[in-house]
């Protein structure tokens, strides 16, 4: 985890060493039980959180456009940490959706033997293998080509500040690999995080125009959305995003396979289960809008 975030931040300082602080090293404590680890890193005076919404995304997006893959495909050469899950983005690819279905479905494989819910694993399976494919394989055909950027890779409230000494906004905790420059923003949907805002989606937007096809930005939005929900489903203990995160997954289901969902449902209904979820969810900005309560922020803020 803390090599991780070393390297991270080592490829971010890099690009812009003002947007992080700066890191110096990481290694192994002496202690012998519990095993322990350190990250050293440049000392920042935090400010305001999260940052301000014009400044972090004016350095976010100058970010994207200025990171280069050193081997031009997606990845990363280290398995980043989301928390506590090691991130399945240690491989390079030429395809942005093989990378991403794997990232996805290593989440997802996580998940399914903690949450034992048969409903939940329809639809992972079905966005894994209809959707994803549906909304990220054209984004590299006819024609089109897509950047691989250097992403923060948990880019929400208690990850970013303002500097009080400086003020510029910078951010840290990072889990970087290289993607698609809209996936840092999909952990902004969350109502459960200041970042939703719309003021930060549109400020952004200004410096990194949407990707084509443009017409599918809000479904990638919320397929981008799913890493951070399911992470926070399965490790935070008083999470209410059980439900929010099957009611998305189905909302896209219903949008790009309703036949297969549906005739994957009445199998599982056929065997005596229960559905699990609504699948009522609106695919819109502000989609899963469940009341968060103070424990979940504040347990978020520690763990993730």
């Amino acid at each position: 985890m803390c090599e991780g975030e070393y390297e991270s931040l080592k490829a971010i300082h890099a690009v812009s060493p003002s947007f992080v602080p700066e890191p110096y090293a990481w290694g192994r404590c002496r202690q012998e039980d519990p095993e322990t680890y350190f990250l050293l890193v440049e000392f920042r005076d935090v400010g305001e959180q999260p940052a301000e919404p014009a400044k972090l995304a004016a350095q976010l997006a100058d970010l994207h456009h200025r990171s280069v893959s050193p081997t031009g495909k997606f990845g990363f050469h280290y398995a980043t940490c989301h928390a506590k899950i090691a991130q399945a983005v240690d491989t390079w690819e030429d395809s942005w959706s093989v990378t991403y279905t794997k990232h996805l479905g290593h989440v997802m494989n996580l998940a399914s033997p903690i949450l034992k819910w048969p409903e939940f694993d329809v639809v992972c399976k079905l966005t894994l293998q209809r959707v994803v494919p549906r909304l990220l394989l054209p984004l590299q055909s006819n024609g089109r080509t897509l950047k691989p950027c250097l992403l923060h890779g948990d880019c929400w409230d208690g990850n970013t500040a303002m500097d009080m000494r400086t003020g510029d906004a910078f951010i840290f905790d990072v889990c970087s690999f290289y993607g698609h420059n809209e996936y840092d923003t999909g952990n902004w949907r969350a109502p459960r995080h200041r970042l939703s805002n719309k003021s930060y989606i549109r400020n952004y937007k200004r410096h990194f125009p949407v990707s084509e096809p443009a017409e599918d930005w809000d479904a990638r939005n919320l397929l981008y959305s799913l890493t951070f929900n399911i992470g926070n489903t399965i490790y935070i203990p008083s999470s209410s995003q059980k439900q929010v995160v099957y009611d998305d997954m189905t909302t896209l289901c219903r949008m790009f396979c309703p036949d297969e969902l549906t005739k994957e449902l009445e199998k599982v209904q056929s065997g005596g289960a229960q559905l699990g979820g609504s699948g009522e969810a609106q695919a819109c900005w502000a989609v899963g809008g469940a009341e968060i309560s103070d424990e979940e922020e504040a347990e978020e803020e520690e763990e993730m």
